[in-house]
């Protein structure tokens, strides 16, 4: 290295210690100094130059905490300036829409939940979604002008997107792309698309039932059967966005034939419908009812059960998360699900998967909405809008923090 590369490098050590810290903030929103510096692993002499100079050009700003105990004084805490941007988290689920609005703080600033009624074709949802949103923006006085990122999550695997009603889901060669432009050109902010399973899992990571876990996997049973996967603090996507689908892990080699182009797949025997063909109902509240007492559909959820518990084995033993948590309607059965569940997992997996906890999703039903949050939390190129100052540069400064 010259000396004339040294500024250079230094600069660009600097940005990166920088967007460590701002990381942190993005992902757990209020954070103590203490907290950031263990999640970022600076130094203390470090982390306290970078947070210097952030508080300083307010991309960062101070709260007032409150003590751990009544006696206490409250203590300081860190977020990024509210003022720096507007954040939306958009579910397009199978029946309705939900959408959250944030702020760079975590703070919500607006929710909003609608059934797509009349609204059957991908392009009618996505105008019912646009409207949703700036409805719910003017009626909390929130300005779009400021949306600095946008996170959707849509059903289905890979390039299925926005199930219309009665039907399978659409297929579309650059589905999720669409989706994503047509947003973007509607909002001028930059948009990220996913699966809502897979986001849920980052919704529970974030703020849910698996707050800061490093490595989960979230397993969701419901009118099909999907799942994210977070490995070493990452939502993992896969080459073709389909990771994680446990739906379609096959755990019957004479099973029936599924959509999906497989044979005996998980989702023909433990989501909604292959319940509901098991026992002869056609209605969930029916058999959900009867699941309380012994009986053939208390058989054919510990059936359900056990196949699933099998599946999360062998997902489990090529992963290894620390943490599992179920979600959807069969995990809203309880124990008659999830006890056969744990039982077969116990006895299919290794014995090292013995430490793996087992718990259930909290973010429902706004986890695909909250991932979503999450997710363009994440993304945020705050560094990009607001960088750091070279030498002799004081650099941009921006908003101070207002109330929401």
């Amino acid at each position: 290295m010259t000396a004339e590369d040294a500024p250079t490098a230094l600069h660009r050590l600097r940005q990166d210690n920088a967007e460590r810290v701002l990381g942190c903030l993005r992902e757990r929103g209020e954070l103590s100094r203490a907290e950031v510096a263990e999640r970022s692993g600076l130094s203390r002499t470090t982390l306290s130059a970078i947070l210097g100079d952030l508080l300083r050009r307010g991309v960062v700003v101070e709260t007032e905490r409150a003590p751990s105990n009544r006696r206490g004084r409250p203590t300081s805490g860190l977020v990024l300036n509210p003022a720096t941007g507007q954040y939306l988290g958009l579910e397009l689920g199978r029946n309705r829409l939900r959408l959250v609005l944030a702020d760079a703080a975590h703070r919500v600033r607006a929710r909003a939940d609608l059934p797509y009624g009349a609204a059957r074709s991908a392009a009618d949802r996505l105008a019912l979604a646009e409207r949703a949103v700036r409805e719910a923006a003017a009626g909390h006085g929130i300005s779009l002008d400021s949306l600095a990122g946008i996170g959707v999550g849509s059903t289905g695997p890979g390039e299925l997107v926005l199930a219309p009603a009665g039907g399978l889901a659409e297929h579309a060669p650059r589905g999720r792309e669409l989706v994503a432009d047509r947003l973007a050109r509607a909002f001028g902010a930059p948009v990220g698309v996913d699966n809502n399973t897979r986001l849920t899992a980052l919704a529970e990571a974030t703020w849910g039932a698996a707050t800061g876990a490093a490595d989960l996997l979230y397993a969701h049973f419901s009118h099909g059967v999907g799942g994210g996967l977070i490995i070493g603090g990452q939502l993992v996507r896969g080459t073709g966005g389909v990771a994680a689908e446990l739906g379609h892990l096959p755990v019957a080699e004479d099973g029936p034939d599924c959509w999906c182009g497989g044979r005996g797949c998980l989702e023909r025997y433990a989501s909604v419908p292959a319940l509901l063909r098991a026992t002869g109902h056609r209605r969930w509240s029916v058999l959900r009812a009867a699941a309380e007492r012994p009986g053939p559909e208390r058989e054919a959820i510990r059936a359900a059960g056990t196949r699933a518990g099998a599946a999360l084995a062998a997902l489990c033993t090529a992963v290894n998360p620390g943490r599992v948590l179920l979600g959807g309607e069969l995990a809203d059965l309880g124990e008659p699900f999830a006890e056969p569940l744990r039982t077969s997992f116990a006895e299919r997996g290794m014995r090292s998967l013995r430490g793996v906890g087992f718990g259930t999703a909290t973010t429902a039903p706004w986890g695909g909405a909250l991932g979503g949050l999450a997710l363009a939390l994440r993304e945020s190129p705050l560094l990009a809008r607001y960088p750091l100052p070279g030498p002799g540069d004081p650099g941009p400064s921006v908003p101070a923090a207002t109330g929401s």
